[in-house]
């Protein structure tokens, strides 16, 4: 059933590609049988998360739900005009945006139950927390990669992209960080990360690679052939099509996997708080952390629940290759706007096109 929902939730979001700038303008709504409420603002698709929305007002069946599915910038934009009242709740992948509300005083104080098996990169002081983590992998088709190894590192990774034979010209692709903030976002970490990042740049460039603004229109084209490999997609999307797309495979990188995180908070003006608090704690706990992994596709956070060996079953990786991006004020760094644009400039130059 979990795999199920997961191709499911994985199909929703690509079908979203095209409806993205027409996020529901009314909310979803799950009546309850008593007057009180939960209004969350969140950046993922309903149908995605409904499984661990459902099982909270399982137990809480006087709690009518009201889900609004936002786009990041116009949630962001939400909570700051909305400085009287607004949602219960906050739950985005822009991780940099939420860093930014929270930096600025628009978050409540809570300490959830489960505090003690999350991780400390996962949260920061007691206002702003990461509920599932997003491994950033590459994903391969199998047929490309039929008699050779796929490559488990960014060196590896590197020499299929020089190999002489040109099997990666116009085969490889990755994000247009132009386009995609979470692209942005993961290139100025990578750079961060490894002083070889712009030399990985320069072979994606030698080889044409194509530029997308998702993951999951780079994960079709590789499940495909279309393309033999894609750099920096997201592991939960990759993880849900590999479960019908037979010739899809995925890697998490040896020498490190970035990890971003789905942040949530409960804002200071939350109208109904208490409920918002609640819904922190569910998400946060055993059993919550347990359906966001299992039936929602979303790797979770909390420590006794193993999402590399449910979703991501061939890598046999352990939690030390990890290097997540923390939910502190560094992200704060990825807003700055000569930042971005110092990225975006250096990628230019990478790729070979104009500055």
């Amino acid at each position: 059933m979990g795999k199920l929902r997961r191709s499911f939730a994985y199909l929703t979001a690509l079908a979203c590609l095209f409806c993205a700038h027409f996020a529901a303008a009314e909310p979803i709504v799950l009546p309850g049988s008593e007057d009180e409420r939960l209004n969350i603002y969140s950046t993922a698709d309903y149908l995605a998360v409904e499984p661990v929305v459902r099982a909270y007002q399982a137990l809480n069946p006087g709690l009518t739900i009201h889900y609004h599915e936002l786009l990041s910038q116009e949630l962001y934009q939400r909570v700051l005009d909305e400085e009287q009242q607004t949602a219960d709740f906050v739950w985005s992948s822009a991780m940099d945006l939420q860093m930014k509300l929270v930096h600025d005083g628009y978050a409540r104080r809570f300490t959830p139950t489960a505090i003690a098996s999350l991780p400390e990169w996962s949260y920061w002081r007691d206002e702003a927390y990461a509920v599932s983590v997003e491994p950033a992998v590459m994903v391969y088709n199998r047929q490309a990669f039929k008699n050779m190894d796929v490559p488990a590192t960014r060196e590896d990774l590197l020499a299929w992209l020089r190999r002489d034979d040109d099997r990666a010209f116009q085969m490889v692709g990755t994000y247009d960080i132009e386009r995609s903030g979470l692209g942005l976002l993961l290139a100025a970490r990578d750079a961060d990360q490894s002083r070889d990042f712009w030399t990985l740049v320069q072979a994606l460039g030698a080889n044409q690679v194509e530029l997308f603004s998702s993951s999951s229109g780079l994960i079709e084209r590789v499940a495909r052939g279309d393309l033999s490999l894609a750099y920096n997609v997201l592991g939960s999307y990759a993880a849900s099509r590999a479960e019908t797309a037979l010739d899809l495979g995925v890697v998490l990188p040896r020498d490190y996997t970035l990890v971003v995180s789905r942040v949530a908070f409960v804002p200071y003006a939350a109208v109904n708080a208490d409920a918002g608090e609640d819904f922190l704690d569910f998400l946060l706990s055993r059993r919550g952390q347990r359906i966001l992994n299992d039936d929602v596709g979303f790797p979770a956070v909390h420590a006794d629940v193993d999402w590399n060996s449910t979703l991501f079953p061939e890598n046999g990786l352990t939690r030390r290759y990890l290097a997540p991006m923390e939910v502190d004020t560094r992200l704060l760094v990825y807003l700055d706007q000569a930042r971005r644009e110092n990225v975006i400039r250096q990628w230019r130059q990478a790729l070979g096109g104009p500055l």
